[in-house]
């Protein structure tokens, strides 16, 4: 059992390396949500995101800006990578719970 619990030891240390690299990747990137609001003809973008117990709406930009572009290619990042983040949370309980149990036997 000693060959299994090593195994799971290195994923575990493989995974919290992995959590710690999704969870910097996140900080770089602007918090909140994207939304889209089409006044009239055209669409314009926002920031959603809380300060303490409120909810803040920043406005970002036109649709039809250079950098309305830049502003969804965020938003898709970081949903990915919170994404990421749950998978990656989920494998080390797993693992925890399997070292539990053997370390138990």
């Amino acid at each position: 059992m000693s060959v299994v619990n090593g195994i799971l030891k290195e994923e575990l240390e493989r995974l919290e390396r992995l959590q710690a690299k999704y969870s910097a990747m996140l900080e770089a990137l602007p918090k909140g949500s994207l939304r889209k609001k089409k006044i009239g003809q055209k669409i314009y973008f926002y920031l959603v995101s809380r300060k303490g117990d409120r909810v803040v709406t920043e406005y970002l930009c036109q649709g039809d800006s250079p950098k309305a572009r830049s502003f969804e290619e965020q938003d898709a990042k970081r949903r990915d990578l919170k994404s990421k983040v749950k998978g990656v949370k989920e494998d080390i309980a797993e693992i925890r719970r399997s070292l539990g149990k053997l370390a138990r036997k």
